[in-house]
């Protein structure tokens, strides 16, 4: 991982992203599908009265959920925007007395949170892929402000599932950066910022992924990708939605296909739930 940590970077990517945060999980069938296995872990995980801190909270779609839940709620980002938007929806929903606060908080340096104050962490989307060369620091910081014996849900970036998903966009633009910069981020999963409408990032391989939770005394509960059957298959997915029946057993199989052990690498993101060793 060649690129440094930029949390102003970051911070103000995500300020100008807005409300696309919260609008991108309805953006295709893929991102649906995507949304409703990490929220099959949540539900699965996270339990009524749970003190749960959540990183990278963004615009709050997860916030409400957990929310929902009935969790009791720390609700971060790096991002003020993102924050707002955060206080926004879950206001909207109804649900604002599930949260503890709201504030800014870094993953790599979660100072303002004492170790072993949460039942549950939650880090779903981007923030260990946004890390970089920090991002032992932040599964540090994870495992530090969660109770012994309590979970950590992590997701980052996959990097053969991304480029799996999105091989035809890749044929694309491989005259613009040509083919050596093609098997670099094949390689190194390191995505420069150009290639990225959220600045520059690390896509993890399932092995690679494991290895880091592991070396950190993490044992590895569940995992999954966040989406398998979807991934790549565009209007074939499409064709599922119209019919809500037909859409809630492809979501069944979405979840089963996605947690086993070959498919893991295969979707846009993976998913882990982990459990520090007392």
């Amino acid at each position: 991982m060649g690129d440094l940590y930029d949390k102003e970077h970051i911070a103000r990517v995500f300020d100008a992203y807005g409300d696309q945060e919260w609008n991108r999980h309805e953006s295709s069938p893929m991102a649906r599908v995507s949304f409703h296995i990490h929220l099959h872990y949540l539900r699965q995980f996270v339990r009524q009265g749970d003190l749960v801190l959540e990183v990278g909270a963004g615009a709050g779609r997860f916030t409400v959920e957990l929310a929902r839940l009935g969790a009791r709620v720390t609700a971060t980002d790096i991002s003020g925007v993102q924050l707002d938007l955060n206080r926004m929806h879950v206001t909207e929903a109804g649900l604002e007395d599930q949260i503890e606060a709201w504030a800014e908080a870094d993953v790599v340096d979660l100072v303002d949170f004492a170790d072993g104050s949460f039942d549950v962490t939650s880090c779903f989307g981007g923030p260990l892929s946004y890390a970089m060369d920090r991002v032992d620091d932040a599964v540090h910081e994870l495992l530090r402000v969660t109770k012994p014996g309590g979970l950590v849900l992590v997701s980052v970036m996959s990097n053969m599932g991304t480029l799996r998903a999105y091989l035809g966009s890749l044929a694309e633009e491989w005259e613009s950066y040509g083919a050596e910069r093609w098997q670099a981020i094949f390689e190194t999963g390191d995505l420069p910022a150009e290639q990225s409408s959220t600045g520059r990032m690390h896509m993890y391989r399932w092995a690679e992924l494991r290895d880091l939770l592991e070396r950190h005394g993490a044992d590895v509960v569940a995992a999954s990708a966040a989406n398998f059957l979807s991934a790549g298959t565009g209007d074939l997915s499409e064709a599922w939605l119209p019919d809500p029946a037909r859409w809630e057993q492809f979501l069944d199989w979405e979840v089963s296909a996605s947690s086993e052990p070959g498919a893991l690498d295969g979707g846009t993101h993976i998913i882990a739930v982990i459990r520090g060793r007392t």
